[in-house]
């Protein structure tokens, strides 16, 4: 039977192709008959003095019109009538296209052509009636014979076939005598007899199978096959009402007519020739709405069939046959040559629109390739969804290799590429029959091949498509975008694929974690050979961005076995040595595209240190001081490597990420040594939160618009739970303000430093070294940090004179004198920074500091002192606001001296 059906297949679509180009040249030489008759009129209706001259002139526009001259005395306008697009050629369609401005002539169910048919309709709906009823008139007489049943399904069934013959000959007799369009009574009507002989014998040749019995399968199919091609020949000849009347009752015949369920196989290959039969028609005839109503009717006729009777196996061949010869029959070309616009350019605006046969390929590719989704859905077996994702995969593959001259077809392979990636999507989404028959072994004890082997294949198969893709990227010629985006595909396609699979489907649970290890690893090393051919190709222009491409999948892949075989720590420690890596390639082969997957690297490792399991992790009490110190550690000393490697060879925006990365581990991993010592305490964890904002923050210059907005939103939300984190040991854990809050520790380095330090050097050295902050940003920062450290300062100086519970009333005299003395020491160092700094800012800082001193000091101190220590107070404050004038005076001096100088530190000789 396949045999059968595949000789009839390649008969149908050869005779189809060469009597298309035979037929072409008989309708050329009917036209230029009619030409010759329209030029004689034209010509007597001139004067008959000027008679002599047009003849000679239409005689020589005659002669170089055949051969292929301009119309010469005729003009453009004469021209143009005389060779009208319509009745041009099919090989000239392309020079026709080339030559006129615009988009292509094909257009199909436009707005005018839908004004037209309505207008036809009203004058001529007798006709359609009288085609409707003809039509019918066959097949009840195939479906219920002569009414009184005097007739055996045989003669029943004869009756038909020579009704059907007798009105396709009264259609051709007609034809012949009148035409089919040129004698105004007659118009219309050969097309309804024949369109309705057609759908009779259609009609009876179904119903000697599916009614009666009386023919076997092949033989049906044969007659069927016949009947097509007699529908491929009167299509030639007739209007285009006799392929409406012909499609259109053709796809409704087995639904009036009926069968049995058994053979309702059957319809499916009736239904293809059906849709090979219309588009050889229209391949000559070019009216391409007729190739539009034939595959929309064939493809309903056909999805309404699957779903009423199931047939998944037969459907899927449909689809097949129907995109084949979609793409094959309306060029005439076994091999694809569509040529002009894209249909992804068409639908970006650009001018000319897509040609018809390629928007034709485009529809078709977009209905089979979602057609192969959803079968592999609802499929009954493992066997049937296989052979839905074979349908996807041999249109993904026949776009790739066999489309690969058509130039309005590169973008073709989108469609079941997607259509390939969302298959073990959704099979997961919608545990459809693939994924629940892998999820049924995965949990039982004994996992078989079988289970397994839809992974194994489809990542094989995912592969090849990218070699294939590289493959077109190699043939792209001069097209650099075409070659990006076929390298793009190659590079993305199979790791695509893998990532889906393992974080939807979890297949370690099956192969095992090395065995799914290998798996990945051999689409690495697929990735990096690409990467290889890639460097070696003669074309320089994108050879180094189609390398760095493919070394980012083959990295990715790397990343992803570390990720399946290796634990938390060695993980983190492996991506740190991927960073490396990914430097090292960039610095030998100048890859710069590569530093995307540097930073996607660094922002997963600075994930999994700060966040997930990240500081949690690394204070828990079940982590060990090894496991700690080798993630902490390690990572540091392995982005350091990396930092040098960037100073070898700058690449700003990498430099960027991994100074910031680097920072930001280091932070966090002394916020995390701090907590195991001491634990409990929310100012640290107010310090990590302030690290991540700073790091968003820092990268705000290096990124882009879109990605600009989502950072600062990060930003902001890590400052807001900083400052409810901080927040707590101001308020509710305060020393200060309630009693039970004893502080813990040795001086100095006891629960207050750790509550409040670590977020005030954060913020401190945020506000030094991020040079993007902003004035009133990094203001906002030096104050709260200021205003903790000196909190801290404040507490260590009562604990020092009141003990653990700083919560006890009252302030004694040698307290108050200590503060004094703290903020005098503040004052001068606010001073020397800004004598070294040159900065007025700080140099009226430090002096409205001296100021709240002596106001403290005459307000408080000296209402509590008596006698002897009065008076060394008083001196001792005079010494110290004596030596702060003189150093306020002689920076004063020293500014003036130097004031036609560059206002820099050191340009006067001191730093």
């Amino acid at each position: 039977m396949s045999s059968v059906l595949g000789l009839l297949v390649i008969l149908l679509l050869a005779l189809a192709i060469s009597n298309a180009r035979v037929k072409s040249r008989l309708k050329s030489l009917e036209d230029e008959q009619r030409k010759t008759r329209d030029r004689l009129e034209m010509l007597e209706r001139r004067t008959q003095g000027d008679a002599e001259k047009d003849v000679a002139a239409a005689t020589d526009g005659t002669a170089k019109t055949q051969t292929g001259m301009p119309a010469g005395s005729l003009g453009p306008s004469a021209a143009e009538t005389i060779v009208p697009p319509e009745h041009a050629k099919p090989e000239d369609a392309g020079k026709t296209s080339a030559a006129v401005k615009g988009p292509p002539r094909a257009f199909v169910f436009t707005a005018t052509l839908m004004r037209q048919f309505g207008q036809w309709l009203r004058q001529n709906w007798t006709i359609a009636l009288a085609a409707l009823s003809l039509a019918l008139g066959g097949i009840f007489m195939v479906q219920y014979g002569v009414e009184n049943g005097l007739l055996t399904p045989f003669w029943r069934v004869a009756g038909a076939l020579l009704l059907g013959a007798l009105l396709v000959g009264a259609g051709e007799a007609l034809r012949r005598r009148y035409g089919d369009d040129t004698t105004a009574s007659t118009r219309s009507l050969p097309s309804v007899f024949a369109g309705a002989g057609l759908v009779t014998l259609f009609s009876a040749v179904l119903a000697a199978r599916l009614l009666y019995g009386l023919v076997s399968p092949e033989t049906t199919l044969a007659g069927l096959v016949l009947v097509s091609i007699l529908a491929v020949a009167l299509g030639w000849l007739y209007g285009s009402v006799l392929s409406a009347v012909g499609i259109i009752g053709a796809t409704a015949a087995p639904f009036l007519v009926g069968g049995e369920a058994e053979s309702g196989w059957l319809f499916f290959y009736y239904f293809a020739f059906i849709a090979i039969a219309g588009l050889a028609v229209d391949s000559v005839k070019r009216w391409a709405w007729v190739s539009a109503i034939v595959l929309i009717a064939t493809a309903t006729a056909a999805t309404l069939l699957y779903v009423t009777t199931g047939g998944l196996i037969h459907y899927a061949a449909f689809l097949a046959l129907s995109w084949l010869v979609a793409v094959i029959i309306p060029v005439q070309s076994f091999v694809p040559s569509h040529a002009g616009q894209t249909v992804l350019a068409t639908l970006s605006g650009l001018r000319p629109r897509a040609d018809f046969p390629t928007r034709i390929v485009a529809a078709m590719t977009l209905f089979v390739s979602g057609a192969g989704v959803l079968l592999s859905l609802n499929a009954s077996s493992v066997t049937e969804a296989n052979v839905a994702v074979t349908l996807i995969t041999l249109v993904l593959g026949a776009s790739l290799i066999w489309m690969y001259r058509a130039e309005a077809l590169k973008d073709i392979p989108l469609l079941p590429a997607a259509a390939f990636l969302a298959v073990p999507v959704l099979q997961a989404v919608e545990y459809g029959p693939l994924f629940s028959h892998f999820a049924a072994a995965r949990q039982s004890t004994t996992v078989t091949t079988s289970a397994t082997s839809f992974i194994t294949l489809a990542l094989v198969l995912s592969a090849i498509a990218s070699v294939m893709a590289f493959w077109r990227m190699t043939r792209s010629g001069g097209d650099a975008r075409a070659a990006f985006g076929f390298a793009l595909g190659a590079a993305t396609f199979a790791p695509a694929s893998a990532f889906i699979f393992q974080f939807l489907w979890s297949p370690t649970a099956a192969f095992g974690d090395y065995l799914w290890s290998l798996h990945i690893l051999a689409v690495s090393a697929i990735m990096a050979v690409l990467a290889d051919r890639s460097l070696r190709s003669a074309d320089s222009a994108g050879r180094q961005l189609r390398a760095a491409l493919f070394a980012i999948a083959a990295l990715s892949m790397l990343a992803l076995a570390l990720f399946v075989v290796l634990t938390q720590t060695a993980l983190t420690l492996a991506l740190g040595i991927v960073v490396i890596l990914t430097i090292w390639l960039d610095r030998r082969f100048d890859l710069a595209l590569i530093g995307v997957f540097t930073k996607v690297a660094l922002a997963i490792i600075a994930f999994r240190l700060v966040a997930s399991p990240g500081f949690f992790w690394a204070v828990a009490s079940g982590t060990s001081w090894l496991a700690f110190v080798e993630a902490y550690g390690g990572t540091l000393a392995l982005l350091y490597i990396g930092w040098r490697l960037t100073v070898l060879r700058p690449r700003q925006s990498v430099q960027v990420a991994i100074e910031t990365t680097t920072w930001t581990i280091a932070a966090v991993f002394a916020c995390a040594l701090l907590q195991r010592l001491v634990p409990d305490e929310p100012g640290l964890l107010a310090a990590v939160m302030a690290i991540a904002m700073l790091a968003q923050i820092n990268r705000l210059p290096t990124t882009g618009r879109w990605l600009r907005h989502f950072r600062v939103a990060l930003a902001v939300l890590f400052g807001l739970i900083a400052t409810a984190l901080i927040a707590v040991p101001l308020t509710i854990t305060n020393p200060v303000l309630f009693r039970f809050n004893l502080v813990t520790g040795p001086a100095i380095f006891d629960s207050l430093a750790l509550s409040y330090l670590p977020l005030a050097a954060v913020l401190a050295i945020g506000a030094w070294k991020i040079g993007n902050l902003g004035r009133r940003l990094r203001i906002g920062f030096i104050c709260v940090s200021s205003l903790l450290a000196g909190f801290y300062v404040g507490c260590e100086i009562r604990r020092f004179w009141r003990g653990n519970d700083l919560s006890v009333p009252g302030v004694t005299q040698p307290e108050l004198y200590s503060y004094t003395i703290a903020l005098v020491v503040v004052c001068a160092a606010l001073l020397l920074v800004s004598f070294s700094r040159r900065s007025h800012v700080l140099r009226k800082v430090a002096m409205a500091a001296a100021g709240l001193t002596i106001a403290k000091v005459f307000l408080v101190d000296i209402s509590g002192l008596e006698g002897l220590l009065r008076v060394v107070s008083f001196i001792g404050l005079g010494l110290a606001l004596a030596g702060l004038g003189w150093l306020d005076r002689a920076m004063n001096l020293r500014w003036n001296r130097s004031s036609g100088q560059p206002d820099t530190p050191g340009a006067d000789g001191v730093s």
